[in-house]
């Protein structure tokens, strides 16, 4: 038979409908199959629950994806994480629990970030007394800087767990618990990253050290909530890893937990609208018109473009607090854009002596500045920020796959500005003059790879570049902000990013629910599936 069993991982919704695979009950529907939503559905799963998940895109994953041109093969978003090489902490057991233990993770070199300022480099080494001594050794005049500022950093995230985990309560309880958590939270995350780092020393080479990782959150210095920037620090404080065969390996062993319990993560599978009765959410409307029914919708695509798809056209088709949401998610700014270019390289890792640690580099220490001055005239000004990852070094399985080969991603920091001419045009079919914008700024990037292993120049078999377009293309986005709202102060201070919708029975997960990235997204979710089953899912995570 050519068609695809149930469980089939390239199951298409087309396919599905056609083999009745959807006529038996769900008892929920989890539209998006990013890092949010398959944790999702996986945990769901695991309490034995039949869990649809609908992508709109042909592959499932989100930003866990992966894509393969010309014999090579690079992630779309997820270029290391932490904690998981330490098996008691919370994300490891996540990890192990959403993938039944089928996931492998490598750990990355001692050095896993390198910051480059101008020609000048900073090691991050894994371990907080290692981490802080190489500070020291690199600034011994800012000794009680950095012993204050590895302080905060652990002061915001205990105050953390208990702030996010409220987002996990109904409404009509977590009025009396916010009073209570949020002051100790509030009093770091009220205050931009360049305003924490600025009270503890005028140092400007150190700070922009501490913070020259910025792109993991998407947000200048100086417009970032500490929060993120501690919750980022902590994340890697004891180093970082890489999960071995790619990124996908993430997202097909956490869909396997769905099809384990009898769900089904489909592709090619957009949904129109929440299908509502008497305002509650009752299941999806596809884009073919075919009504899908649940007691339980979960949207894991951003609490922006969830609203999107209720019928608020209709007049009291909504609660009114669903209708006051859209007008607040209006008023939230959107997370930086960035390029990337995918390298393929026809040498190995070892031929070409490629060290495995991520790279950050910055023009000079004014990281503020150097924004500013790019974005004064962004076709002409040199790009601001570079993080540069090999993800075939980092992944042991890589050599058996591929060969005599090796890849490169380079992410640089742009402006939406640049891209929004051609915004309208459709994906692969915009025109001579944005192609000639990508060449460019493909040669600027280059150059960049050059500058810091130029042993790699003459040995670029492919390079293709993907721009903020491209994320809005796959990643359902307006401005190419795949980090969705900025994380600035404003919005940890919003009580509306947590899991209950205002729509009885609709459910928000991912990353706007807690922060954002892969990890924020999974705790998101943790935080949704606390809210749907009414119970405490962080208690079994805790050691």
């Amino acid at each position: 038979m050519n068609d695809l069993a149930p469980n089939d991982p390239d199951l298409s919704y087309k396919r599905a409908l056609a083999r009745g695979v959807l006529s038996q009950p769900f008892d929920a529907i989890v539209i998006g199959s990013g890092a949010g939503g398959l944790t999702s559905a996986a945990l769901l799963s695991l309490e034995g629950k039949r869990v649809l998940v609908l992508e709109r895109h042909a592959v499932p994953g989100g930003c866990l994806q992966v894509f393969k041109r010309n014999g090579y093969e690079w992630d779309v978003g997820l270029h290391y994480m932490g904690e998981v090489n330490r098996p008691s902490s919370g994300m490891a057991r996540l990890f192990d629990k959403v993938t039944r233990g089928r996931l492998n993770w490598a750990p990355m070199p001692d050095v896993y970030n390198r910051i480059v300022i101008e020609d000048r480099g900073y090691d991050y080494h894994a371990g907080a007394e290692a981490f802080t001594a190489r500070m020291k050794e690199y600034f011994p005049a800012e000794a009680d800087a950095i012993d204050r500022y590895i302080a905060l950093i652990q002061a915001a995230n205990r105050a953390a767990k208990d702030y996010f985990a409220e987002r996990a309560l109904p409404p009509s309880v977590a009025d009396a618990r916010h009073a209570e958590v949020a002051p100790p939270f509030r009093a770091l995350a009220d205050q931009t990253v360049l305003e924490v780092l600025r009270g503890l020393t005028d140092n400007a080479e150190l700070i922009a050290v501490l913070c020259g990782h910025f792109g993991d959150y998407s947000l200048l210095p100086d417009q970032a909530s500490f929060a993120v920037h501690a919750m980022v620090i902590k994340h890697y404080l004891d180093g970082a890893s890489y999960p071995v065969g790619g990124a996908a390996r993430i997202a097909e062993t956490m869909a396997d937990t769905v099809r384990a319990a009898g769900g089904l993560v489909l592709v090619s599978a957009e949904v129109r609208q929440v299908l509502m009765h008497d305002r509650r959410a009752v299941g999806v409307v596809m884009a073919d018109g075919q009504e899908l029914e649940a007691p339980v919708v979960i949207s894991a695509i951003g609490i922006g473009q969830t609203l999107r798809l209720l019928p608020t056209q209709r007049a009291g088709a909504v609660p009114d607090a669903a209708l006051a949401l859209c007008n607040a998610v209006r008023d939230m700014p959107p997370s930086q854009c960035y390029v990337a270019l995918n390298i393929g390289i026809e040498a190995s890792n070892a031929e070409l002596g490629m060290h495995a640690a991520n790279v950050w580099s910055h023009p000079s220490n004014d990281l503020v500045g150097n924004w500013r001055r790019y974005a004064a005239d962004p076709r002409h000004n040199p790009l601001p920020l570079h993080f540069i990852s090999q993800p075939s070094a980092k992944d042991p399985s890589w050599p058996a796959r591929y060969p005599g080969r090796s890849t490169i991603d380079i992410c640089s920091l742009t402006d939406w500005s640049l891209f929004e001419p051609y915004a309208s045009g459709a994906w692969m079919r915009r025109g001579a003059e944005y192609e000639a914008l990508k060449a460019r700024i493909s040669e600027e990037m280059l150059a960049e790879i050059y500058r810091h292993y130029p042993q790699v120049k003459g040995r670029v078999a492919h390079h293709e570049l993907a721009t903020p377009l491209t994320f809005n293309h796959f990643l359902n986005r307006e401005r190419g902000d795949f980090m969705s709202f900025a994380q600035t102060p404003q919005r940890f201070a919003q009580r509306w990013m947590r899991a209950h919708s205002p729509v009885d029975g609709l459910f928000f997960s991912g990353q706007d629910v807690t922060g954002a990235g892969v990890s924020g997204a999974m705790v998101g979710a943790l935080v949704a599936c606390s809210a749907v089953l009414g119970r405490d899912l962080f208690k079994s995570l805790r050691a």
